[in-house]
C-alpha cells in the first residue's frame, strides 16, 4: 500500500508540479522579460520610488494625493473597505518600488546580448556584420560553457531529455545536432583518441549507430593534450557555420541565470498586482454600491 501511495504521490503530485515549474521556467526567458525591461516607460519606474518617498512622507503632498471614500459610501462599506481605499497611495508606492526594482535588476543581470537584441534574428544579423573567426569561436565556447555548467551526468546525453530551466531540452537538442554535424565533418575515428587494446567497442557510437555527442564534447573539452586535436577540429568546423553558432548562443543565453529570471518575473508580477489593486478596489466599490 505504501508503495502505491509513493507512486501516486510521485506521478500525480511531484511530477505534475515539476512539469508546471519547467513550463513556467522556460516561458519566462530573458527575451520575454525584455519586452518590459527594455521599455522606456518601464525604466522610468526605477526613479519613481524615490519620488513616491517624497510624496508619502511629506504631509502636505500626502494629504493632497490621498484618497478617501465619500461619507455615504464609507458608512455603508465598513471599516475594511475604507481602510484599503485610504491606502491606495501606499499600494501605488510599493507597486512602483517592486516594479522598478524588477526593471533595475533586469538591466543588471540579464545577458547584454539579450538586452540589446531580444530576437535571435537581430542578434545574428548584428554579429554577422563584425564576424571574425575568433568571434565565432568565442560564441561557440560560451555556449559550450553554459552547457557544461547547467547539465550534469546523464543530463548531457543527447538521448536524455534534460528538463533544466537553465538549459532546456530543446536548446540541448539543437546543440547536440550541431555538434554531430561538426564531428562528422572532421572525419575523425575512435582510433585517433583511444588505444585499440583499451577500446571495448566504439567510444563515440552506440551499438545502434547513434553518435554520443556528449562523449564527443567530454573528450574535446577534457583538457588533455592528446584530445586537443578534436577540440581544435570542432572549432575549425564551427567557424564555417557562424549563423548556427550565433543562433545557439542566443538560445542558450535566453535561459541563462534561471534564478535571476524567476526573481525578476516575481518583482514584475508583485509590482503589477499592487499597481492595479487600487483600480480593482475602486471598480468593486462602484459595482457594489451602484
Amino acid at each position: 500500500m505504501s508503495a502505491r501511495v509513493r507512486e501516486f504521490f510521485r506521478r500525480w503530485i511531484i511530477q505534475a508540479v515539476s512539469d508546471q515549474f519547467y513550463s513556467f521556467g522556460t516561458a519566462i526567458s530573458w527575451s520575454a522579460l525584455s519586452s518590459i525591461g527594455n521599455s522606456r516607460i518601464a525604466r522610468l519606474t526605477i526613479i519613481m520610488p524615490f519620488v513616491g518617498y517624497l510624496i508619502v512622507f511629506n504631509s502636505t503632498l500626502s494629504d493632497y494625493f490621498s484618497t478617501i471614500l465619500p461619507a455615504d459610501l464609507a458608512h455603508e462599506s465598513g471599516d475594511l473597505w475604507t481602510f484599503l481605499y485610504s491606502r491606495n497611495l501606499y499600494f501605488l508606492y510599493f507597486g512602483l518600488l517592486l516594479f522598478g526594482g524588477g526593471v533595475a535588476l533586469f538591466n543588471v543581470v540579464a545577458p547584454s546580448q539579450i538586452r540589446r537584441f531580444p530576437a535571435a534574428e537581430s542578434y545574428i544579423a548584428a554579429m554577422d556584420t563584425i564576424r571574425t573567426p575568433n568571434l565565432v569561436i568565442g560564441s561557440f565556447e560560451n555556449t559550450i560553457g553554459m552547457y557544461f555548467a547547467s547539465l550534469h551526468g546523464e543530463e548531457r546525453s543527447s538521448m536524455f531529455v534534460a528538463r533544466r530551466i537553465g538549459f532546456p531540452s530543446d536548446v540541448s537538442g539543437d546543440l547536440h545536432r550541431f555538434v554531430e554535424r561538426l564531428f562528422l565533418a572532421t572525419e575523425f575515428s575512435d582510433e585517433d583518441f583511444e588505444p585499440a587494446e583499451d577500446r571495448l567497442g566504439s567510444r563515440f557510437w552506440t551499438g545502434s549507430g547513434y553518435l554520443m555527442t556528449d562523449e564527443v564534447l567530454d573528450v574535446a573539452y577534457s583538457g588533455r593534450r592528446a584530445d586537443r586535436i578534436l577540440h581544435v577540429a570542432l572549432l575549425d568546423e564551427a567557424v564555417a557555420h557562424p549563423t548556427d553558432v550565433f543562433y545557439l548562443e542566443h538560445r542558450a543565453l535566453e535561459y541563462h541565470r534561471s534564478a535571476a529570471r524567476i526573481i525578476v518575473f516575481l518583482f514584475y508580477a508583485m509590482g503589477s498586482a499592487l499597481l492595479v489593486f487600487p483600480s480593482i478596489l475602486t471598480s468593486i466599490l462602484i459595482l457594489k454600491f451602484w
